[in-house]
């Protein structure tokens, strides 16, 4: 029965490869919505610490980006007791974050730029810089996938190079690192040069990283400090409601994806049902000669199981070796897609499952007609 089933899908290659063509576009859409979704959570999860807390303006909790902090909050922010200390210095960063427009090579690119300290990298454990240094007043450290994000080859920011940011130019001094964040696809220059050139006197955060203190300890900090109009957050609940924020997105892929699968799931089933009716006299005869339905519908479903696996295979392999090379920016967050192992399994099971779902009505259809019915034609 089996070679039987082979020599099938060999006599109409054409037929055969719609059907598996139908299954891989199918396959591919759900590895998308999978890749897509995997990759926009562990982007935002990367950014966040269990040991870090972030304090913004009251009334900007939602975005990093619109929250303002003055100058003057930042020393009373490191006289809180029970912070992380790296030597004599306390781990702190006061930073701002500006998504704007950088001139590279003659050619505006759109950013984000972050106004930092050294003391970020007392924060930041797992940020490090590949080459170079942290940059003096007049220069920049680039993210390793900033180039990436912004479309451009990465000779172009390479150290050395001159990056426009309003309207002065900065010289690359390094190349940093952070995997699997945000971090990575950012420009970073020095906080006094970004206040002087965007003439503002305040900031945009202060991440701060505890030892002995906790959460509430900074909470309660802030709530006794009325007059600095602060808010603490732990980094990890951050990221978080960014996530949440970008879940009717999420939902958006998955939708995309299922109503284009439906229509090629569907197109499938009218190309094996015709495939099928076309071979009712077959049928007919192989009952006659004395192979019972349940064989006849174990070859259906071989048949329909075998390209099913050939569209899943292509359409994992496609996943693994393209997918996961591709970045997305969203916003101000960017991410590469991923899959992981767990999904690759579970879509699997659904390859097996859309193979009995599409060969069922048709044999359902076929295996009932009366045999002397099926002989006539």
């Amino acid at each position: 029965m089996f070679i039987y089933t082979l020599r099938n899908l060999s006599k109409v290659p054409v037929r055969t490869l719609q059907l598996v063509l139908g299954s891989f576009v199918v396959m591919l859409l759900f590895f998308a919505a999978y890749a897509f979704e995997n990759g926009m959570e562990k982007g935002l999860q990367a950014n966040g610490d269990s040991q870090n807390v972030i304090l913004l303006g009251t009334g900007s909790e939602e975005s990093v980006e619109r929250s303002e902090i003055s100058l003057s909050a930042i020393p009373s922010v490191q006289s809180i007791s029970g912070l992380k200390k790296q030597f004599s210095d306390v781990a702190i960063s006061p930073e701002v974050h500006y998504n704007t427009i950088v001139e590279i090579n003659g050619k505006e690119q759109n950013t984000m730029v972050r106004g930092v300290r050294y003391s970020a990298f007392s924060v930041y454990k797992n940020v490090q810089v590949m080459t170079g240094n942290f940059p003096r007043s007049g220069e920049m450290l680039v993210g390793r996938l900033a180039a990436t994000r912004m479309g451009i080859d990465e000779k172009l920011i390479a150290v050395g190079k001159v990056i426009v940011f309003e309207k002065q130019e900065f010289v690359v001094s390094g190349i940093f690192a952070a995997p699997g964040s945000v971090m990575e696809s950012e420009l970073w220059i020095n906080l006094g040069d970004i206040n002087a050139l965007t003439r503002r006197d305040t900031i945009s955060c202060i991440v701060v990283r505890v030892a002995d203190a906790d959460f509430s300890d900074i909470d309660l900090f802030c709530k006794q400090r009325l007059d600095l109009q602060l808010t603490a957050i732990p980094e990890m609940n951050y990221y978080d409601k960014q996530n949440q924020f970008y879940q009717p997105i999420k939902v958006m892929a998955w939708l995309t994806a299922v109503l284009i699968a439906l229509g090629a799931l569907l197109g499938s089933m009218n190309t094996f049902y015709a495939a099928v009716i076309a071979r009712k006299a077959e049928f007919a005869v192989l009952q006659v000669i004395g192979f019972s339905r349940l064989r006849l519908t174990l070859s259906l479903l071989c048949e329909s199981l075998f390209f099913h696996l050939i569209a899943y295979f292509l359409a994992a392999v496609t996943t693994l070796t393209i997918f996961t090379n591709v970045h997305l920016n969203f916003g101000n967050h960017f991410f590469r897609l991923m899959i992981h192992s767990t999904e690759l399994f579970h879509l699997l099971l659904l390859s097996v499952f859309l193979s009995m779902l599409v060969v069922f009505l048709p044999t359902m259809f076929i295996l009932t007609l009366p045999l002397r019915e099926s002989l006539r034609e």
